[in-house]
């Protein structure tokens, strides 16, 4: 078989995987897995799941003696180079790891073999994910994961300001930066794209409200729309609480700055993705907690959900059977829970095993009372496109606060409407 990875994986488990089958190995024909790390294109610095394959490939080998697996790695930006004249041109690996878009791309074209209703692993997804990847009565993918993005708290600089619990409301976390900063603590990294739209969404999108659908329809418009005024008007409280500054912010790579300032326990708050629960978890004296994002809705917070990679199997696969193999292995609660604990991610399956320690129980605790979304980016409720439009605008945002918001909302309906 041969599994085609992203190519920004763990240099770790790179080095594990070219040991392992051998850089630039001549691919076996019988079978075929291809792969890319799905949601790249705005998780870069993500942990990619190969982290743990190596182990569930030699599992899958020996529980399978005639399948062998070789590797391949695509990046997330090829893979649309990549892989269309192949499944044009009926040459496509077996599997294919797919994100939600190329899901709905080759999918909708008939490039994707139905995986059927009637499997018992598709009974056991949960409801709300299994309704939303459905196509109609087709399924065309077995999710691998869905993964926190909230709010990673440096209990250690809240404990020296004398607070004790995880800001979980806005009004707490004014509270919170408002003393940070009188003790000279930075408050919170708030850069114009990732932290920037998770803030925006948490505040934005009300659970009892709007369903996301509507915006990215064009059937609500987010200009004049009361909520996400709201959480626009929030992000100035925010500064108003000496949060941050947003000037100084605004233009901050959440992937890399971001990410050092927080590791050096030199900033209190970070809203990021339970990805970095391992990579933050290696630091020594880093007391951290992994919370849901403060939201107006809840006084539990807002967990948001992101539908991470999955499973396909191309419509004019050579090999089937095998691939099939593959995609049911993955459904197995023993080998999901391993692909799951390097990314400390939630069990797309009901009652099956989560990859979430217990640094990570608030965050939990939101989704227990049903305080959480599905992140509409991850879901295609909300159209690609606007997710871009979403980076621009809020860094545009923040490096003038005093421009009306119908100046960034319009800009999100324009781009809801040119997707349609």
């Amino acid at each position: 078989m041969i599994l085609c990875l992203q190519e920004d994986v763990s240099h770790e488990a790179t080095q594990y995987l070219t040991h392992r089958f051998g850089a630039g190995r001549r691919r076996i024909a019988r079978d075929g897995v291809c792969g890319n790390h799905a949601g790249s294109y705005f998780l870069e610095g993500k942990r990619g799941p190969a982290c743990r394959l190596p182990q569930l490939i030699e599992k899958f080998e020996s529980e399978n003696p005639d399948i062998k697996i070789d590797l391949t790695f695509v990046s997330r930006k090829d893979i649309d180079k990549v892989m269309p004249p192949r499944l044009q041109g009926g040459n496509p690996p077996d599997v294919s790891m797919v994100d939600s878009s190329l899901v709905q791309l080759w999918g909708d074209v008939g490039f994707l073999a139905d995986l059927g209703t009637d499997s018992e692993w598709y009974s056991k997804l949960n409801p709300g994910l299994r309704d939303i990847m459905t196509s109609g009565d087709e399924m065309y993918v077995l999710p691998l994961e869905v993964i926190g993005m909230g709010n990673f708290v440096n209990l250690d600089l809240l404990a020296q300001v004398g607070i004790e619990n995880v800001p979980l409301t806005v009004e707490d976390t004014k509270a919170a930066c408002t003393a940070l900063a009188a003790a000279d603590i930075s408050p919170m990294i708030f850069s114009g794209t990732f932290p920037a739209m998770l803030w925006v969404g948490a505040n934005g999108i009300d659970p009892n409200g709007t369903a996301p659908g509507e915006y990215g329809s064009g059937a609500v418009t987010f200009e004049g729309d009361p909520a996400f005024e709201g959480s626009l008007d929030s992000v100035r409280d925010l500064v108003d609480s000496d949060c941050f500054d947003p000037k100084l912010q605004a233009g901050l790579d959440p992937w890399s700055t971001a990410l050092e300032e927080f590791k050096a326990g030199r900033v209190a708050m970070l809203p990021q993705g339970a990805w970095n629960i391992g990579s933050f978890s290696k630091i020594e004296g880093l007391n951290f907690a992994f919370a849901p994002m403060p939201s107006r809705f809840a006084e539990v917070g807002l967990a948001l959900d992101l539908v991470g990679p999955g499973w396909s199997i191309p419509r004019d696969a050579k090999n089937k059977e095998a691939a099939r193999k593959w995609v049911d292995f993955f459904a197995r609660d023993d080998v999901i829970s391993v692909f799951l604990a390097e990314e400390g991610a939630y069990n797309p399956f009901t009652g099956g095993t989560d990859g979430l320690p217990e640094l990570a129980a608030l965050y939990g605790a939101a989704r227990d009372a049903d305080s959480m979304i599905l992140w509409p980016f991850s879901t295609l409720e909300f159209p690609k496109q606007l997710q871009f439009t979403w980076e621009e605008s809020l860094t545009g945002f923040l490096l003038n606060l005093d421009a009306p918001n119908s100046k960034t909302l319009e800009r999100w309906d324009e781009a809801v409407e040119d997707s349609l």
